[in-house]
């Protein structure tokens, strides 16, 4: 027969059979997907059924007439209880066979076979019978499991941890379950024979009313809790799921016994209530505290500070958490402030430290801050808890103090060298005018006698006037000094031709210059013209000249320069002495300061002069200043007077002269 187009339909079943189970498999393969078979539990018993199939075609093609028997199929059978066991459904069933049907005629088309109506007919009841064959173990085992299901049910009913009820829309428990009965002590005769609402808290029974007459509009509940009172007269919280059957008019409803977790639950509640009210305490006390208060957590960031940082930083949670309170800290400050954090929160130490603090106006307070590790009941450390204050005051205060014992040291050391001065300048004048009033006595005293010859006589007279003058000069000194200290010392201005006064003065110091070998030179502008007071003016050239005379050894010399610069007048000394130490340099216009007593005494004087000229020279509105390059090196001092007001400085005129 190979080669040949089959006759008929029998015939094709018997020579494409594998053609058509392939056919089938493939077609029915996407239906069992989610069961995952293998090709060989897809096909099962089909090629035994298409066997039965060819057979009860072949018998009819043998007797058209006559209507093909129906013959028990035990491959469909077969086929059925496998496909029961794998899970498959009636639907599913009923598609594989009718798929067959589909896979067979669709092969004959394909085959060019034209198949008479009546094959079709034999064909199609075939199949219809081999399924119900099929779907005969379906039956069986859906009335089994009806019967297993409802006593399933009654079980899950009876031993189930929720209360399980069914009731009525009359108000009235049909039936309730076992652990119904347990929770709430009272028998299921009991719970059906009253309306359940007389079960219901007082304060609940407003509430379940409603949730029933949305039960009796259809509308299930999902969930809803009420009170229900036990048999020993106590309440249990329960918690309601309800479905309505309208049709039944009939409630059935799951209730879990949720008083436990109410009570923990209201617990919880008041735990939680207490931690607020206790950090709105600790919030309201820290917000109003008179410092700045901060916490951090385990990982040193800053997690509260209190309403105090913010005014007086001007910062806000979000510049100043974290570690943005850093940025508030001054920059020279900031390094050892992070440093001091660091290391005690390595160490988990308490720390204090000061350092200063940006204000919200921009400028910076002095603060100290700390801090203490928080630990937990387990010793776990939780991060840090600390506070800042605003010492700024007390900063002032110890600044202020610091200065004031400085002050006071100074004062002491002051007064302590002024004593001393006194006690110096006191035997100073003691000797220095002892020492001319010696000399007057003495020769006074030879004159008595009158035994000097006329050589002698004369230097007595000569010794005589030089002590009593130096004696006039000392008091005249020290009347001076009490005038100034009094404020009555009084200048009589006019103007004056500073040519003339100082060359007045070097005609004084001149014979004591002479006398000691000491050349004196001078330079002197002729058209610098000052307001001021001739006699005063003279006496600071003279204190200048001689005091360079003075210190200045023999065979020395001492030059005098009176310049012009701009609007001022300088007056400069400038000799070759024994010069002015360092450390008594900014002492020497002071009273009473001697740079070495001794040799003060040596060459006599009471440290008067200089500060006199400094005093006369600022009365004229002019300064003085003295320089030195050190001891044995020679001195300079410089008066600087203003020109006068009627002689302006003229560039026309030529420059001053030199030497």
């Amino acid at each position: 027969m190979t080669g040949r187009a089959p006759a008929s339909l029998a015939e094709l079943l018997h020579t494409d059979r594998d053609a058509i189970v392939e056919d089938w498999a493939a077609r029915v393969a996407p239906l069992f997907a989610t069961l995952r078979l293998s090709h060989e539990q897809v096909v099962d018993a089909l090629p035994s059924i298409l066997t039965e199939l060819h057979a009860s075609l072949v018998e009819a093609e043998a007797n058209p007439r006559d209507t093909p028997p129906l013959h028990h199929s035990e491959a469909a059978g077969v086929h059925g209880r496998q496909r029961l066991r794998l899970g498959v459904s009636v639907s599913l069933l009923t598609r594989e066979y009718a798929l067959l049907r589909d896979c067979i005629l669709d092969r004959a088309g394909r085959a060019d076979l034209d198949v008479p109506l009546a094959q079709v007919r034999v064909l199609c009841t075939c199949i219809d019978n081999a399924l119900a064959q099929a779907a005969i173990p379906f039956a069986f085992d859906s009335a089994e499991r009806r019967h297993a299901e409802a006593e399933e049910r009654e079980r899950f009913f009876q031993l189930s941890p929720d209360m399980f009820s069914i009731a009525g829309m009359d108000g009235y428990f049909k039936r309730v379950n076992a652990y119904f009965v347990q929770v709430l002590g009272w028998s299921e005769a009991e719970l059906c024979q009253h309306p359940f609402m007389e079960l219901v808290h007082p304060d609940d029974r407003e509430s379940t009313q409603a949730e029933m007459r949305k039960l009796s509009q259809g509308i299930p509940t999902l969930r809803f809790e009420n009170r229900f009172r036990t048999r020993d007269g106590r309440y249990r919280w329960l918690a309601w799921t309800s479905r309505p059957v309208p049709e039944l008019g009939l409630l059935y409803a799951a209730a879990r016994d949720i008083t436990e977790q109410k009570t923990v639950a209201q617990e919880r509640e008041r735990l939680l209530e207490a931690v607020r009210d206790s950090e709105a305490r600790f919030r309201n006390m820290a917000d109003h505290a008179p410092v700045m208060l901060w916490v951090t957590d385990a990982q040193g960031l800053t997690t509260y500070m209190n309403r105090g940082w913010y005014a007086f930083t001007g910062q806000t949670e979000a510049t100043g958490l974290g570690l943005g309170w850093f940025d508030a800290i001054h920059p020279d400050d900031l390094l050892r402030t992070q440093r001091t954090f660091g290391d005690a929160f390595a160490l988990r130490q308490s720390f204090r430290l000061d350092y200063r603090l940006r204000g919200a106006d921009g400028h910076y307070r002095w603060t100290v801050d700390t801090g203490s590790p928080r630990f937990d009941a387990d010793g776990h450390f939780l991060g840090y808890i600390g506070s800042v204050i605003d010492i700024s005051d007390r900063k002032q205060a110890e600044v202020d103090r610091e200065a004031l014992l400085a002050r006071e040291s100074a004062a002491r050391r002051e007064a302590e060298e002024a004593n001393q001065l006194k006690d110096e300048f006191l035997a100073t004048i003691s000797h220095e005018l002892r020492t001319p009033l010696t000399a007057i006595l003495g020769w006074v005293q030879l004159l008595r006698t009158g035994n000097l010859s006329e050589p002698r006589r004369e230097r007595a007279m000569e010794t005589i006037e030089r002590n009593a003058r130096s004696q006039g000069q000392l008091i005249e000194d020290l009347l001076d000094v009490s005038r100034i200290v009094s404020g009555k010392l009084k200048l009589d201005v006019a103007p004056v031709d500073l040519s003339a006064v100082v060359q007045q003065a070097l005609e004084s110091v001149r014979p004591a210059a002479d006398a000691r070998g000491i050349e004196v030179r001078s330079t002197v502008d002729t058209s610098s013209s000052v307001m001021g007071d001739p006699h005063r003016l003279q006496q600071v050239v003279w204190n200048l000249l001689s005091n360079a005379v003075k210190f200045t050894p023999r065979g020395g010399h001492v030059r005098l320069v009176v310049a012009r610069h701009d609007s001022t007048v300088e007056l400069t000394v400038e000799d070759t002495g024994q010069g002015i130490s360092e450390a008594f340099l900014p002492h020497v216009f002071e009273r009473f300061r001697q740079a070495d007593s001794g040799s003060t005494r040596k060459t006599g004087g009471l440290g008067l002069g200089l500060s006199i000229v400094r005093h006369i020279v600022e009365m004229h509105g002019g300064t003085v200043s003295a320089a030195s390059d050190g001891e044995g090196r020679g001195a300079t001092f410089t008066v600087r007077l203003p020109l006068s007001a009627t002689q302006r400085p003229d560039p026309a005129l030529p420059p001053s002269p030199r030497p």
